[in-house]
């Protein structure tokens, strides 16, 4: 509150300005900021902690993932009885099939999302024996008409503000972004637009992933042996001016043109508006400080 007095004409002034300053210091504040924590299989997974109706959990977070997860076990401790079923197809065309829970509600970092769905799946069937136990997965889904930007080289994924996100991508660099939504419309995943000499190629933004593979189809076109199972070295350019060199593996039988994994995701920042469908990045090393 504004504490007024009887002062001098520039006090005054001063006075006057000082809720001005701190609303402009403020209006650049993101709607959340939500902290990972390393999962101790492998060295790119990371892991979120947040509750459903009160029952804590936690939870991979793969940007791949399409459809936000929960497991068998914790569907039952909310009171839901799953039904119907959810066909999903995974990168190499092998096919899921699971039933649902609706209207399923997260609270993470203090603050509360909703999923229209979540597939009720035991992921655990994707991991050794021996793994720590998780709770399910998030996907891009459970974020869908926002704005967020992964900020994973600080483990940290932001939930963007109109106004820190005008603030965010007046610093970037924005590239060709597309949204891909299967099983039925309930996935979300997210495309960036990579060159090559025949067109666009479409490379899925993989947390979930450690670096880059490319479909043996386009191979050729990227300057890759299609027969090599080895890493080989890549360049790719991402809307015309961004060039971004790695390494990178060919797969065969891909439902997509590649995966751009972690190796990509900790040096560039992405800002992914899936709202209105634009995305932006910009290089880790040019974020300011918190």
């Amino acid at each position: 509150m504004t504490r007024f007095s009887v002062a001098r004409s520039a006090g005054l002034v001063a006075c006057l300005a000082c809720p001005v300053l701190t609303a402009a210091a403020q209006s650049t504040t993101p709607v959340a900021v939500i902290h990972f924590d390393p999962y101790p299989l492998g060295d790119h997974l990371t892991t979120v902690h947040g509750s459903i109706r009160g029952h804590a959990g936690t939870f991979l977070f793969d940007t791949g993932e399409g459809v936000t997860l929960i497991s068998t076990k914790l569907a039952q401790a909310i009171g839901c009885t799953p039904w119907g079923q959810v066909t999903a197809i995974r990168m190499r065309g092998d096919r899921i099939d699971a039933p649902h829970c609706d209207h399923i509600p997260f609270d993470i970092d203090g603050q509360h999302f909703s999923a229209p769905s979540v597939v009720v799946f035991d992921i655990m069937k994707f991991f050794p024996p021996d793994a720590p136990s998780l709770d399910g997965s998030i996907g891009l889904d459970l974020f869908a008409g926002r704005a967020v930007t992964f900020e994973l080289a600080r483990n940290e994924l932001i939930v963007e503000s109109p106004q820190s996100l005008a603030s965010r991508v007046g610093h970037a660099t924005p590239v060709p972004l597309r949204i891909v939504r299967d099983a039925q419309g309930l996935a979300l995943t997210a495309d960036i637009g990579v060159d090559t000499p025949d067109g666009t190629a479409w490379m899925e933004l993989d947390s979930g992933s450690g670096g880059i593979i490319v479909s043996k189809v386009i191979a050729p076109l990227l300057k890759l042996d299609p027969d090599s199972t080895a890493g080989q070295a890549v360049k790719l350019t991402i809307g015309d001016t961004v060039v971004v060199e790695g390494r990178a593996r060919v797969m065969d039988r891909m439902i997509m043109d590649g995966n751009i994994g972690v190796s990509f995701l900790t040096k560039w920042n992405v800002t992914l508006d899936l709202a209105d469908g634009r995305a932006w990045i910009a290089p880790v090393e040019t974020s300011p400080p918190r």
